[in-house]
C-alpha cells in the first residue's frame, strides 16, 4: 500500500512542461481529463504563465467538465502568452502548440454560440498556419443568418478532395436548406452524404444519419425516419453531436408507442453517460425535455413537472444545432405551461374528494400554479408575438421547431384565440407542396380555436378535415382531434357521433380528457354498499364526469374489495379499478375515486418508482467523468 502511495505522489508531480505537445495529445486522445487537470494545477500553481498548464486546464475545462466559461478563460490566456513568445520568436513546438490552443478555442466558440469569433479564428490559421478551415465557417454562417453566403462557400467545399471536407460541406448544406424549409432538398443532400459515409466517419454517423431522418419526419416519411434513427443508434461514438435515442422516443411516442418510447428514454440517458462530458451537458436540457413529454403522454404529469420545474432556468445551448436559444426556450415554455395545466386539473379533480383541511392545500397549490401559468404565458407571449414567430411556431415540423404535433394545436390558450386564427388563416390560403402537406395539421389546429371560441359547427368541419388528412402514424395527434370531435358533436346534439369520437379518443390517449378539460358523459350504476354510493357522490363533484348516456361506470364490492368499471354502450372496458375495502366507508371511496381518474385520465403504464427513476438522467458530467475514468469506461 506505502509502495502504491509513493507511485501515486511521484506520478501527480509530473507538471505540464515535462511534457511535449504528443505526450499531451496522448493523454486528450484517451479522454484522461481528470489526470489532464491534476497536471494543470500542478503547473499552474508553480507557474501561472506556463503556455501548456493553461492549454491543458482550457482542455480539461471544455472536454473534462463541460465548464465552457472558464475553458474560454485558460485558452484565452494559454493564446495571449504564446502569441507573446512568437513576437519574440520559438521552435516548431511551440507553433504547433499555437495551433492546438486556436483549434480548441475554435471548438469552444462554436459550443459557446460566439460564431463572430469561430470566423475570425479560422482566418487568423489561415493567416498562420496556412490550414484552410473554411469547411468550418459554414455552419458559423448559417447560425449569423447569412445562408446565402454560407450556401455559396459550401458548394465550393463540396468538391474538396478531402472526404471529411466534404461530409461537413455536405452536412452544412444540408441543415441550411433544412432551416430555409426547402426539405426536399436537404432530404436529397443528406441523402448523398449517406450514400458516401465510411467508416472514417465513425464519429459522426449518428448525427449525419439522424439528420437525414429529421427531414424524413418533416416530409411525413415516418417508416424512413424510424429506419435512420434505428441506423444511428447502432454507431455510437463518444464525441456525437447527436443522440438518436432521443429522436426514436419522441417519434415513438407520436405513434402512441409507450413502451417502446420509455425503453428508446432509457437508451437516451445511457447514450449521454457514455457520451464526452461537454456533449452530454450540451443536450441535457433536451434529454429532460424528452423525458417530461413522454411522462406527460404516459399521465405522469406530477412527475414530467418536477422535472421541468428542475429545468426551466437551466436552457442548453445550441452550438451543435441549427436552432436559437429563443426557439429553444419557446418549446421549454410551452412544455412547462402544458404540464401546469394539467397539474391543475389533477389538483381540481382531487379536490372532489379531498377532506376539508387537503381541499385547503389542493387550493393554494392550485392558486401557487395559475401564477406560475401567468408567468409562463407572459414570456411566451414576449418571444412569439412581437417577435412574428407565430406562423412559425404554428407551422407542424417547422425549421427547428420544439413542440411537438400531438401538442401544438393548443397554442390558441397561452397566444390568443383571435391571433392564432389570422395565423392559421393564412398558413391555410398559401399553395405549393410544403401547404398541402402541412394542411391537415393547420386545420386541426384552427379546429380546436375555433370549438374553444364556441364556434363548433366551423371547429367540427377543420376537426374532420384534419383527421381524414393527417397520416396514420400521428396516433396522439389523432387522438386529440377524435376527442374535440366528441365535444363539438355533444355541444350540437350529435350524441351518437360524440360517443364514437370520445371512444375513439379513450382508446388512444385518455388523459386528453384532463388536457383538454372535458367531462366525460356517463351513467353511475353503484351497487347498495354504502362505500360504492359515496364513490359516486364524490364522482360526481368531479370535473372529468357529467352525467349523461354515453358510458357506464359501475362500483360494486367484489370480496374484499371496492372496484369500478368504465364501459362503453357495446360493453366494451377502458377502465377498471379497485381498492381494498377499508372499515370506513369514506375513506374507502375517496381511495376508489383517485384510482379511478388515475386509471381512466391518467397512467397507460403502470410506472413503479424504480422505472420513473430510471428515467431521470440527471448525473452531472464530472460525476460521470469520474466514473468514467475510475473504471475505465469508453
Amino acid at each position: 500500500m506505502r509502495l502504491l502511495l509513493l507511485l501515486v505522489l511521484s506520478f501527480s508531480a509530473l507538471r505540464a512542461e515535462d511534457l511535449d505537445l504528443a505526450s499531451a495529445r496522448n493523454l486528450i486522445d484517451s479522454g484522461r481529463f481528470v489526470r489532464i487537470r491534476e497536471i494543470a494545477e500542478q503547473t499552474l500553481r508553480e507557474d501561472k504563465k506556463s503556455i501548456m498548464g493553461n492549454y491543458l486546464m482550457g482542455v480539461a475545462m471544455h472536454r473534462g467538465e463541460a465548464n465552457l466559461p472558464l475553458a474560454r478563460y485558460y485558452l484565452g490566456r494559454a493564446r495571449t502568452l504564446v502569441e507573446q513568445a512568437e513576437a519574440v520568436g520559438f521552435d516548431n513546438n511551440r507553433s504547433e502548440l499555437h495551433s492546438n490552443v486556436l483549434f480548441e478555442l475554435l471548438l469552444v466558440a462554436g459550443l459557446t454560440e460566439k460564431h463572430d469569433e469561430q470566423l475570425k479564428i479560422v482566418a487568423e490559421f489561415n493567416r498562420l498556419f496556412r490550414i484552410d478551415l473554411g469547411e468550418r465557417t459554414g455552419w458559423a454562417l448559417m447560425k449569423l443568418g447569412r445562408n446565402d453566403e454560407a450556401r455559396k462557400l459550401m458548394r465550393r467545399y463540396v468538391e474538396s478532395k478531402d472526404p471529411d471536407i466534404r461530409r461537413g460541406a455536405l452536412n452544412t448544406i444540408g441543415s441550411i436548406e433544412m432551416t430555409l424549409g426547402n426539405y426536399e432538398e436537404a432530404f436529397r443532400w443528406f441523402t448523398i452524404l449517406k450514400s458516401e459515409l465510411t467508416d472514417r466517419d465513425r464519429v459522426n454517423i449518428a448525427t449525419l444519419v439522424r439528420n437525414r431522418a429529421e427531414v424524413a419526419t418533416v416530409l411525413l416519411r415516418f417508416q424512413e425516419a424510424e429506419a435512420d434513427t434505428l441506423y444511428a443508434t447502432k454507431h455510437f461514438h463518444p464525441s456525437s453531436n447527436s443522440n438518436p435515442w432521443m429522436s426514436l422516443s419522441l417519434l415513438y411516442v407520436g405513434e402512441g408507442r409507450l413502451a417502446e418510447a420509455l425503453g428508446a428514454l432509457r437508451n437516451m440517458h445511457t447514450w449521454d453517460k457514455r457520451s464526452d462530458p461537454t456533449l452530454e451537458q450540451q443536450r441535457w436540457n433536451d434529454g429532460q425535455q424528452a423525458t417530461a413529454i413522454i411522462l406527460l403522454a404516459a399521465g405522469y404529469n406530477t412527475e414530467a413537472l418536477n422535472i421541468l420545474r428542475k429545468i426551466r432556468n437551466k436552457p442548453d445551448r445550441r452550438g451543435v444545432t441549427s436552432g436559437n436559444a429563443e426557439q429553444a426556450e419557446i418549446g421549454l415554455l410551452y412544455l412547462y405551461r402544458e404540464a401546469l395545466q394539467l397539474q391543475r386539473e389533477q389538483l381540481r379533480e382531487e379536490m372532489s374528494w379531498n377532506t376539508v383541511p387537503e381541499w385547503a392545500v389542493a387550493l393554494w397549490e392550485r392558486v401557487k400554479i395559475e401564477r406560475e401559468l401567468w408567468a409562463a404565458n407572459s414570456r411566451l407571449n414576449s418571444l412569439l408575438v412581437p417577435q412574428s414567430r407565430l406562423s412559425w411556431i404554428l407551422r407542424p415540423y417547422a425549421p427547428d421547431s420544439p413542440i411537438v404535433e400531438w401538442m401544438r394545436p393548443g397554442l390558441h390558450n397561452p397566444v390568443g384565440d383571435g391571433l392564432v386564427q389570422v395565423e392559421l388563416q393564412k398558413l391555410l390560403a398559401r399553395t405549393g407542396k410544403n401547404a398541402d402537406r402541412e394542411k391537415p395539421y393547420v386545420q386541426a389546429a384552427m379546429g380546436e380555436t375555433l370549438v374553444g371560441q364556441g364556434a363548433y359547427t366551423k371547429g367540427f368541419a377543420a376537426l374532420a378535415a384534419a383527421r381524414n388528412g393527417l397520416p396514420q402514424e400521428e396516433v396522439l395527434l389523432r387522438a386529440r382531434i377524435e376527442v374535440l370531435i366528441g365535444y363539438a358533436n355533444e355541444r350540437l346534439g350529435q350524441s351518437d357521433a360524440s360517443i364514437t369520437a370520445y371512444r375513439n379518443g379513450l382508446e388512444r390517449n385518455p388523459g386528453l380528457f384532463r388536457t383538454l378539460d372535458l367531462a366525460l358523459p356517463v351513467t353511475f350504476s353503484p351497487d347498495a354498499s354504502e362505500a360504492a354510493k359515496a364513490t359516486v357522490v364524490f364522482l360526481e363533484k368531479s370535473p372529468r364526469f357529467v352525467r349523461g348516456r354515453g358510458f357506464s361506470l359501475s362500483v360494486f364490492a367484489t370480496g374484499n374489495r371496492l372496484a369500478a368499471r368504465l364501459s362503453g354502450r357495446d360493453g366494451t372496458v377502458f377502465m377498471q379499478a379497485s381498492v381494498v375495502q377499508l372499515p370506513d366507508a369514506t375513506l374507502t371511496a375517496r381511495l376508489l375515486a383517485k384510482e379511478i381518474h388515475r386509471r381512466a385520465f391518467a397512467a397507460k403504464l403502470d410506472l413503479s418508482q424504480a422505472d420513473l427513476n430510471s428515467l431521470d438522467g440527471s448525473t452531472t458530467a464530472g460525476d460521470t467523468l469520474q466514473l468514467k475514468e475510475m473504471f475505465g469506461i469508453q
